[in-house]
């Protein structure tokens, strides 16, 4: 058999990659991961966004129920979180997921299966925004049937979500309050 020699003038075969070539493939790969990554949050924040404002429709539709049958009043509460809601709407007056006792404008805020629409806050159930927050509701008139100042609607009440950055934290915070706080904030 007969041997075959490299002659010492050429170079060897080249194999495998540069590390200039790899670090070009893994710089396109970390970028396609940011955008993709930026991508699905993105999404996200758009169906939590929608499923908000669904669900501030069914509310206001539930509350409208209530008012018709209740001589066009509202559910009075100031506190600032939903809590009056799920008791006026649920028929659980104790607001402590009990059976119903009263009229049910909103089978679902009964059923534990859906621990997206309803939670707990201050140790009472709270109607929840698709971004796990409380709804805040304040109604026009207290419990005297006076009106309430600092109403932003025009209505019989206010009613929003906080938004997807959680803020503001005060519970009391008013309903007119307009600064960078409240931008992002999604209001029926």
């Amino acid at each position: 058999m007969k041997k075959f020699r490299r002659r010492s003038d050429q170079s060897p075969a080249k194999s495998g990659f540069t590390l200039i070539e790899l670090l070009v493939v893994v710089s396109i790969i970390v970028i396609l991961a940011g955008i993709t990554v930026g991508v699905v949050v993105r999404v996200g924040r758009d169906r939590d966004e929608k499923q908000t404002r669904v669900t501030l429709q069914s509310i206001a539709l539930r509350l409208e129920e209530y008012a018709n049958e209740n001589n066009g009043l509202y559910p009075v509460g100031q506190d600032g979180t939903s809590a009056i809601l799920y008791k006026a709407l649920s028929g659980d007056y104790t607001g402590q997921g009990q059976n119903p006792t009263g009229p049910i404008y909103w089978p679902e805020l009964n059923d534990d299966s859906n621990p997206a629409l309803v939670g707990v806050f201050r140790q009472d159930r709270v109607i929840l925004d698709g971004f796990g927050q409380p709804f805040r509701y304040w109604s026009a008139k207290d419990e005297n049937g006076n009106p309430v100042p600092n109403i932003r609607n025009d209505g019989a009440y206010d009613l929003w979500s906080i938004g997807p950055d959680g803020l503001p934290a005060e519970m009391n915070t008013p309903g007119n309050l307009f600064n960078e706080e409240t931008q992002d904030d999604i209001w029926k």
